[in-house]
C-alpha cells in the first residue's frame, strides 16, 4: 500500500518497506537505460571497471549512534556519509550505494520515511544514488552500506602507504566537533548554547569536495578522519614505514569546541572520532596548491623511521611532548 495511504505510526511489514522505498527512489527519476534498480533480486550497473572504488560501513545502534538520543533522518544521513567519506579519501567521487536495513519489526511508516530521507539527503548532497539492499526484522537497529566510486583519475588512487618522511601532515579542517556532540549528548547541560556540536555529530559533512582537489594538486597519500586523528595518522605511518611528528598548536579545533570544552579541547580534537575531514600527506608544494585552491592546516611532518613506523610525537607551544590517554576509537579495544 502506498505510504500516503498509511498512517506514519503504522507499522511496516517486508512488503510495505520494499514498496515504501521503491516509490521514494523512484521520484528522483527513471533508472538509466541498460540498468536495473530497486525492486529486482540484484542492481544491474554500468562501470569502467579501471575506475572503481568500493568499500562497506556498518552502524550499530549504541556502538555507532544512540537512537533515543538521535532522529531516524539523522541516522540515515550518518550511515550514507560515512562512506561517501571513505570514498572521498581515496580520491573518488561516490557513485551507488546498496544498503542493508536490519530494523525492529514495530518501526512506523514515518520513522521509515525519516530515514530514507536522511538517505537520499546524503546521496543528493554529496554524490551518489541508492541502487538495492536488504530488509530484515531486528531488535537492534542496523545500517550496513556498501558503496561504489569513480577514481577522478583512473591510476592514481589516495592510499595510505605512501608517506614519505620530509613531507607535510595537512587536515582539511577543524577536528573535535563530533566528539564534543558526543560529550554534550552523555552530559546535556546547556544543549542550546552546544547546538554547533550536536550538529557536528548528528549531521556530518563528509570532505567529497576535496577529492578532486588533493588528486589534482598531486597529494597521494590520504584517509578520512573516522576515528581520531592520531589513531588514523598511526596507521597512514604504519602502512608508510615512517614516524610522525604534530604541532599540537597547529590542529585547528571546532570553535565551538574550544568554548564549550576549554582544555580538555585539544584532546577531544586530536583523538575523536567522526569528523570526516581529510588527512593526507604530501610535498609542500602540493600542500600549497591544495590550500590555495580549497584550503587546508598544516599540522605537522613526516619523519624518519628506524622501527618500523607508527609513533606519533605531539609537540605543544614550546617543543615538550604532549602525552594522551587514549589515540582515538577502536572497536575491539578494551
Amino acid at each position: 500500500m502506498p505510504s500516503d495511504e498509511r498512517s506514519a505510526h503504522a507499522p511496516i511489514s517486508e512488503s510495505d518497506l520494499v514498496e515504501i522505498i521503491k516509490q521514494r527512489l523512484n521520484a528522483g527519476g527513471s533508472v538509466p537505460a541498460g540498468e536495473v534498480g530497486i525492486g529486482d533480486d540484484a542492481a544491474v550497473l554500468q562501470f569502467d571497471p579501471s575506475h572503481i572504488v568500493l568499500t562497506a560501513d556498518a552502524m550499530v545502534d549504541g556502538v555507532h549512534f544512540l537512537s533515543e538520543s538521535m532522529s531516524w533522518h539523522d541516522i540515515g544521513w550518518k550511515c550514507i556519509v560515512s562512506n561517501q567519506s571513505d570514498i572521498a579519501a581515496m580520491g573518488a567521487i561516490p557513485e551507488h550505494a546498496v544498503l542493508t536495513l536490519a530494523i525492529p519489526a514495530t518501526t512506523s511508516v514515518g520513522d521509515l520515511e525519516d530515514l530514507l530521507e536522511g538517505v537520499i539527503g546524503a546521496l543528493d548532497t554529496y554524490s551518489g544514488r541508492l541502487v538495492g539492499g536488504d530488509t530484515v526484522a531486528s531488535d537492534n537497529i542496523i545500517l550496513s552500506v556498501s558503496m561504489t566510486g569513480r577514481l577522478v583519475d583512473p591510476i592514481r588512487p589516495l592510499t595510505r602507504n605512501s608517506a614519505l618522511p620530509g613531507q607535510q601532515i595537512a587536515v582539511s579542517g577543524p577536528l573535535g566537533g563530533s566528539a564534543g556532540g558526543l560529550m554534550v549528548l552523555n552530559n546535556p547541560t546547556d544543549t542550546d548554547a552546544a547546538s554547533p556540536l550536536l550538529a557536528a555529530h548528528f549531521r556530518p559533512s563528509p570532505r567529497v569536495d576535496m577529492a578532486e582537489v588533493l588528486v589534482k594538486s598531486g597529494v597521494s597519500c590520504a584517509m578520512d578522519i573516522s576515528d581520531g586523528l592520531l589513531i588514523d595518522l598511526e596507521r597512514i605511518c604504519l602502512a608508510s614505514g615512517v614516524d610522525a611528528v604534530i604541532n599540537a598548536d597547529s590542529v585547528p579545533i571546532f570553535e565551538a569546541l574550544t568554548e564549550r570544552f576549554g582544555d580538555e579541547a585539544l584532546e577531544l580534537a586530536l583523538t575523536g572520532g567522526e569528523d570526516y575531514e581529510l588527512l593526507f600527506v604530501a610535498d609542500a608544494d602540493a600542500i600549497a596548491s591544495v590550500d590555495a585552491s580549497s584550503g587546508c592546516h598544516v599540522i605537522g611532518e613526516i619523519q624518519p623511521s628506524g622501527a618500523g613506523g607508527g609513533k606519533i610525537t605531539v609537540l605543544d607551544d614550546v617543543g615538550d611532548p604532549i602525552q594522551f590517554e587514549a589515540k582515538g576509537w577502536d572497536h575491539f579495544a578494551r
